[in-house]
């Protein structure tokens, strides 16, 4: 019996110093992932992201930073592939959703860019940005200068004041 503990604490001890090892492996590919990124080498930042995921595929911000490196790369496709991959499982990741909207409208998904930034809004009615881009993708999708006046004017109001380089001079005044 004490020969069955002893084997079982061994193994019990190996699987441990084997997990640490393989989580010490993803935060070197990480890391080396942010520094290639930082770097603007956004092609070896999607290498390392990818080793990560190989490893270890339920981490969700490496999945987030794969897409930015994409984005970077202007592969859009696989940008929003992987958002929608890190948005199946964790639907209330507002960056992540934020984030695909943005790639949406940069491949000219626009119903789909303002559905999810409605989305993001009416989770978190304080986040600037998102009334940003709302705003912005409302008046060059669908010419709505009343509703993109509103979004423009609540994304100011709350702290963002590049909306005003996008505000017309009637929707500055108020009118």
């Amino acid at each position: 019996m004490k020969f069955i503990l002893i084997i079982f604490a061994v193994v019990c001890t190996s699987a441990v110093v084997i997990a640490q090892d393989e989580q010490d492996k993803i935060q070197e590919l990480f890391g080396k992932g942010l520094n290639a990124f930082n770097k603007g080498n956004y092609g070896e930042a999607v290498i390392f992201y990818t080793r990560c995921i190989e490893r270890d595929s339920l981490t969700m911000n490496v999945w987030f930073n794969r897409a930015s490196a994409y984005m970077r790369l202007r592969d859009y496709g696989k940008a929003k592939e992987d958002l929608d991959y890190i948005l199946l499982r964790q639907p209330e990741l507002l960056n992540a959703r934020m984030q695909r909207a943005v790639v949406e409208a940069e491949m000219g998904l626009l119903p789909m860019a303002i559905e999810d930034v409605s989305n993001v809004i009416r989770q978190d009615s304080t986040f600037p940005k998102a009334y940003l881009l709302r705003g912005r993708l409302r008046l060059s999708a669908f010419k709505d200068s009343v509703g993109s006046c509103q979004d423009l004017r609540e994304a100011f109001v709350r702290g963002d004041s590049t909306a005003l380089r996008y505000m017309s001079q009637r929707c500055r005044e108020g009118k």
